[in-house]
């Protein structure tokens, strides 16, 4: 697994579960080899996709973006708080 995907990677496996990459690609209705890329933290699903991947597990798309940029900004660097604090407004913004 790719150490610039991985905690998104990893959290991808966690959601599908026992069930089977076919099975889940069918249903978010992205092509399966997509879905395992996205598993092996060799890509980043563009937005459109990553919105139906949030909209079939029903989770927060914020969530999942945050997961992304964990990976490609270091711990404690001023650009990660920047980031994180943007997208925790905009998460806030959208339960309001």
């Amino acid at each position: 697994m790719s150490s610039v995907n991985g905690k998104f990677a990893q959290a991808l496996v966690r959601l599908r579960g026992e069930q089977s990459l076919y099975e889940v690609s069918k249903a978010i209705g992205i092509h399966r080899a997509a879905l395992h890329r996205y598993e092996q933290g060799k890509r980043v699903p563009e937005d459109k996709n990553l919105e139906l991947i949030a909209a079939f597990y029903k989770v927060d798309i914020v969530k999942l973006k945050m997961l992304i940029f964990e990976d490609w900004f270091p711990e404690g660097s001023q650009d990660r708080q920047i980031l994180f604090q943007w997208l925790k407004q905009l998460e806030s913004e959208n339960l309001g």
